[in-house]
């Protein structure tokens, strides 16, 4: 300490350093840094696939939506062999809700006569059933049962449409049919008239 004083005061008066600047400091004790603790990582949790994650009714919307894109796929000269498939899964004693609501949904896209009626009478007892094993599929079921709902009401005003034009066509016949009588009528009421002298 005393050394380092004396060299301040030899710089001071050769005027290399200012009188009134501070002491230099002096050197720091080396300290050793702290030691770094590496943590081990903790072992990968395993992915579950999302059929392990979703909840039943979660599951039964996916397999429903998976069904209906393959019904998409399915050419329309196919689809009364994929109904008699699927007629023969539900044929037997307790056949599954899943089954039953897939044959509804194939049905729905055949348009024959009594399909819609057949569809809605295979999910009305899933959709409104209160047995354990139908609660994850009533959701699409009630979903189905409103789509099949609307689908019959829109081929019902179909229908009135085309009878309320066929009656307007027949009824057009009838007053053309009437209407050339009347020129008939008024042709041969006319023509002795032009004839008299």
């Amino acid at each position: 300490m005393f050394l380092a004083g004396a060299v301040i005061g030899l710089l001071c008066a050769c005027g290399l350093l200012p009188a009134d600047a501070p002491p230099p400091m002096a050197p720091a004790a080396l300290v050793p840094a702290p030691a770094v603790v590496v943590e081990p990582e903790p072992p990968p949790v395993p992915a579950l696939a999302p059929e392990e994650l979703a909840d039943p009714a979660d599951r039964a919307a996916r397999a429903l939506l998976a069904y209906h894109e393959q019904l998409l796929q399915i050419a329309p000269a196919d689809l009364p062999m994929e109904i008699a498939r699927l007629d023969a899964e539900v044929a037997v004693p307790s056949p599954s809700p899943r089954v039953m609501l897939e044959l509804a949904m194939a049905l729905t896209e055949q348009h024959n006569p009594g399909d819609l009626a057949r569809a809605a009478g295979l999910v009305e007892p899933i959709a409104s059933g209160t047995a354990p094993e139908l609660q994850p599929w009533q959701a699409m079921a009630r979903l189905l049962a409103d789509r099949i709902a609307e689908q019959r009401r829109l081929e019902d005003l179909i229908d009135r449409q085309v009878a309320q034009r066929r009656e307007i066509q027949h009824t057009i016949q009838q007053l053309t049919e009437k209407l050339e009588a009347l020129k008939a009528i008024e042709r041969s009421m006319t023509a002795p008239a032009s004839r008299a002298p």
